[in-house]
């Protein structure tokens, strides 16, 4: 291990080199390169068009696996190594400071370094947000173990990232519960079970205490995905108020738990552990509503992963539909024609995941039904059978009509770009 550390140092600049820490992330790659690594295609169909129609059908399910980098997921990954590195420059265990830091109280650690890095991915539900983020983690090993750690008498494991969801309650308790389940899970500690046997902490103590516990593991990046599970409209007939509106404003979102909120701020203001959120629109959106939290999520980068606005996107007309077209499982080949990628479109209003289910259900009827290859009835059956009950929301998505788009709360279209 020390020798492949070493070799990265050599691709570092001065002020990053000398800290295992840093080191154990790997050298910065270039753009053309994490597209490369980050893109994953399964087996071409071509090799098993042979097999009985039964297997075909389980094949078709390969192509949830596919990923297609976008401009967007490759800043993702570049912000993540970015995060990473950073967030280690000054907790290098060679220096003495770190170790006081480390076992001083909470409270007395926010002035030794000014960085606090935070950051942001949105985009709708299905756009792709989660998987960019999970491929570009997949970049950098999730646990180093150093034979020698300054500080430690024997071998000590680094914990260069940890991903957990937000729970669905919002709760400060089911979060520390997620995460020390996966801080167990990447370890192999048993911090859940010490955390919570007897309940003898609650809250914010208890979120506190796991921190405590991971501390000498220097956690190099925390990544919250669900973020918007944090934030809830009060009842049922305040959102369909609020859908007869005629000024488009959607409900007002509140806070589940203020604890959590004061917990992220912990993380920042004090642990200074990078950390990366993940939400939906509308969890953004609520969020904004508190600027402070807000700027200490924004201080590393904002990254939309967009969907494609028209059937002439560039990113859906000469990637996404393009790749699609070669997974075909039938012998006789639907040509990749602006017509089919148009009905593509409106089947999925350009978003990716609803894309790639409406090509996965049009090919299993297809193998289903006999036949010797896809049509365009395949697609036009799954709009209106398997994908039917998505219908409104793509309808919704296509109009861009903010009316519409506010009775679905994931469906917020938010700005394109990053930053």
């Amino acid at each position: 291990m020390t020798t492949i550390l070493r070799d990265v140092e050599i691709h570092l600049p001065a002020s990053h080199r000398d800290n295992i820490l840093i080191s154990a992330c790997g050298r910065p790659l270039e753009p053309v390169e994490i597209g490369k690594r980050l893109i994953y295609l399964p087996p071409s169909p071509g090799v098993s068009v042979d097999l009985p129609r039964h297997q075909l059908e389980h094949l078709v399910a390969d192509i949830f696996r596919m990923h297609i980098p976008s401009a967007a997921g490759i800043e993702i990954a570049q912000t993540i190594g970015y995060m990473l590195t950073q967030g280690y420059v000054h907790r290098n265990p060679k220096n003495p400071e770190t170790w006081r830091r480390i076992y001083s109280a909470v409270g007395t650690q926010a002035a030794f370094s000014p960085i606090q890095l935070g950051a942001m991915v949105t985009g709708v539900s299905g756009a792709g947000k989660s998987t960019a983020i999970e491929r570009a983690l997949q970049l950098f090993p999730q646990v180093v173990r150093h034979d020698h750690v300054p500080g430690f008498a024997t071998p000590s494991p680094q914990l260069l990232w940890l991903k957990v969801d937000v729970p669905a309650s919002g709760k400060i308790m089911d979060l520390v519960e997620n995460l020390s389940r996966a801080t167990d899970a990447a370890l192999g500690t048993s911090h859940t079970e010490d955390l919570f046997k007897g309940r003898r902490l609650k809250g914010a103590a208890l979120a506190h205490q796991w921190l405590q516990k991971i501390s000498c593991n220097f956690l190099g990046l925390l990544v919250l995905d669900e973020l918007q599970n944090l934030f809830s409209i009060s009842t049922k007939a305040v959102r369909t108020t609020a859908a007869r509106r005629q000024d488009g404003q959607r409900p007002m979102l509140r806070i589940v738990d203020d604890e959590v909120l004061k917990f992220l701020l912990t993380l920042s203001n004090f642990a200074k552990i990078p950390t990366l959120y993940c939400s939906t629109p509308d969890g953004m959106t609520a969020l904004n509503t508190r600027m402070s939290t807000a700027q200490r999520m924004l201080t590393a980068g904002f990254h939309t992963v967009p969907h494609a606005l028209s059937a002439d996107d560039e990113f859906f007309r000469k990637r996404l539909f393009p790749i699609l077209c070669r997974y075909q499982w039938l012998p006789e080949k639907l040509s990749a024609s602006d017509e089919l990628r148009r009905l593509l479109f409106d089947l999925s209003a350009g978003v990716p995941r609803m894309a790639l289910m409406a090509w996965f259900h049009a090919s299993r009827r297809a193998i289903q039904r006999n036949a010797n290859g896809l049509s365009f009835e395949d697609f036009l059956h799954v709009g209106a059978n398997a994908m039917g009950p998505l219908r409104p929301a793509v309808t919704a998505l296509l109009s861009d009509d903010p009316r519409r788009l506010q009775r679905y709360e994931d469906l917020m279209v938010p700005v394109h770009g990053a930053s």
